[in-house]
């Protein structure tokens, strides 16, 4: 094991030599550092548009180094009662081996499991609201949603299965939202190479640049403001059948 440090050290020696007496090879090693730093800056640059036009920022919690592995490896994301970024869900067209359960409600936190917390994952409550209601109101955000498509549509289950096709590239990814009886509205998304077959060139990138959570965070966002409409119109409804007037 001695030997390594020595090795690296007649190596760097050598590399140094040869820069110092071959003007070739000096200028092919800058030639290549050149290349290295545009791929670099390249890189980034398209992570940062990417993260921006999903609608994504690494300086949320759980914080910026956790944000960007997951952007740079997980091509997929769902919501849970806590957030957490280990939550998944199984799709129809998956083995049963391939996802993990999402972690059961009511759970006592693992050690470090705050460290795990991203907010646009939470999974949004709206009670008091029938299933129906709800069910209405979410397939009008997604048509109401540049980019995105219902492919299919069941009532009975409480179930949307959406496509979203980006405006650049034309990638597919694949949404399902479920809406519970008791008011919950749970989101599961996954990008288009995560499809069991799928031969897209894409699938060689292991990450999505946070655009599974961007999707979940733009039907929330969406959603929302026509839940408070929704309840100020049926808190008005209880105001008009009080009785007025009296002592």
């Amino acid at each position: 094991m001695s030997s390594i440090p020595h090795l690296n050290l007649i190596v760097a020696a050598a590399v140094i030599l040869l820069m110092i007496f071959l003007p070739f090879f000096r200028r092919l090693v800058f030639a290549l550092v050149r290349i290295t730093i545009a791929l670099i800056a390249g890189f980034v640059a398209i992570a940062g548009i990417s993260m921006l036009m999903n609608n994504e920022t690494i300086f949320e919690k759980p914080g910026a180094r956790a944000r960007i592995i997951r952007f740079l490896t997980q091509n997929r994301a769902a919501t849970s009662e806590k957030g957490l970024g280990t939550a998944t869900c199984k799709w129809p067209d998956e083995p049963a081996a391939t996802t993990s359960p999402v972690p059961a409600a009511g759970e006592t936190p693992a050690p470090g499991e705050n460290d795990d917390v991203y907010p646009e994952l939470i999974t949004r409550s709206f009670p008091g609201i029938s299933r129906q209601k709800l069910f209405d109101l979410s397939q009008q955000v997604v048509n109401s949603l540049g980019g995105w498509k219902i492919v299919k549509s069941d009532p009975r289950a409480g179930i949307l299965q959406c496509v979203y096709t980006s405006r650049i590239v034309g990638a597919e990814d694949d949404v399902r939202i479920t809406v519970a009886p008791k008011g919950d509205i749970d989101l599961c998304a996954r990008s288009g190479t995560e499809r069991p077959g799928s031969t897209s060139l894409l699938g060689i990138f292991p990450g999505d640049f946070g655009a599974n959570i961007g999707h979940i965070k733009q039907f929330y966002e969406t959603l929302e403001p026509k839940m408070d409409q929704v309840y100020k119109e049926e808190q008005e409804k209880e105001n008009a059948k009080k009785p007025h007037g009296g002592p």
